[in-house]
């Protein structure tokens, strides 16, 4: 029944049940996010990380064939051991480094997101993943070069080798910011690629009440990490090759051109396949970590 100028809702018949209104998602802290991200990270790196350490070995030296030679040779040397080489000093790094970046691209998402749709043109996509891209790397670079002085020093005479924390102390706090630039240079188009492209994939598989399905995110991290990984392969070769032990570039410039002296196009994508191999399941597993934590933390 309907008068002027207002509008009523007729009362439900006896014995319709009336469906309950649906919860409201509990908005989440940056805290909160931050630590849902560590323990992502904590996760997804643990699982992929053999294949990083031949990622790291194959970028470095010129000795091997291919990723399978570079396996099979670091498997004959090392051990399985030696594949987890660096590992523990990864994981006290990868915690900020991941909370950072997945936290930060949430919080931008939200604060972007004015109308409360959810939905976020992609040029707003693109600002909230290279501000999170950027962030990280205050986190990002010292993880890094101390993870690939302890990935590449097994080809040392033992008593060359050192323990993360005698790498620490031998860098030194400007050390550990050495490969800055390059590391901007792959950390946020990184991100400005991966995140818009994540969200694109994962939202396809959402169904019409807002549920994501586990495989769309799984599907959606692996495609998304994987495509970042190649195309901005060139920084991380040159990140790599400025931040190892005895590396004596000027600058990111001469190491480009070093590099592309020495090996053309070609240098530059070196290691792409196994960058492709970590970065997929790597962000198929962390993202589906997150999501899950962060849609429990949501609905508890």
């Amino acid at each position: 029944m309907t008068t002027t100028g207002a509008t009523f809702t007729a009362p439900p018949v006896m014995g319709t049940p009336v469906p309950p209104a649906p919860a409201a998602k509990k908005k989440i802290p940056l805290l909160g996010k931050l630590v849902v991200g560590g323990l992502a990270g904590i996760f997804g790196v643990s699982v992929t990380f053999p294949i990083d350490i031949v990622k790291t070995n194959l970028q470095s030296s010129t000795t091997f064939t291919g990723p399978i030679h570079c396996f099979r040779t670091l498997l004959a040397r090392d051990g399985v051991r030696g594949l987890f080489h660096g590992l523990p000093p990864t994981l006290v790094g990868v915690i900020p480094e991941k909370a950072i970046k997945l936290a930060v691209n949430d919080f931008l998402r939200e604060i972007l997101d004015t109308d409360g749709s959810g939905v976020l043109p992609l040029y707003k996509q693109v600002i909230a993943g290279g501000g999170a891209g950027m962030c990280q790397v205050a986190a990002t670079n010292p993880l890094e070069i101390v993870k690939i002085r302890m990935q590449t020093q097994n080809r040392l005479p033992a008593a060359e080798r050192m323990t993360a924390i005698q790498v620490v102390q031998d860098l030194g706090l400007r050390g550990l910011y050495k490969g800055t630039a390059s590391c901007l240079l792959r950390d946020i188009p990184y991100a400005i690629i991966f995140f818009p492209m994540y969200s694109t994939i994962r939202d396809l598989g959402t169904d019409k009440d807002g549920h994501i399905s586990m495989p769309s995110v799984v599907l959606a991290g692996s495609v998304a990490g994987a495509t970042a990984a190649a195309l901005v392969t060139p920084a991380d070769v040159i990140k790599t090759k400025q931040q190892m032990r005895g590396a004596t570039y000027k600058g990111t410039i001469d190491c480009f051109q070093q590099v592309f002296a020495e090996g053309g196009v070609a240098a530059l994508f070196k290691g792409a396949g196994p960058r492709m191999m970590v970065q997929a399941p790597l962000f198929g597993i962390t993202l589906l970590a997150f999501e899950v934590q962060k849609a429990y933390m949501e609905a508890h």
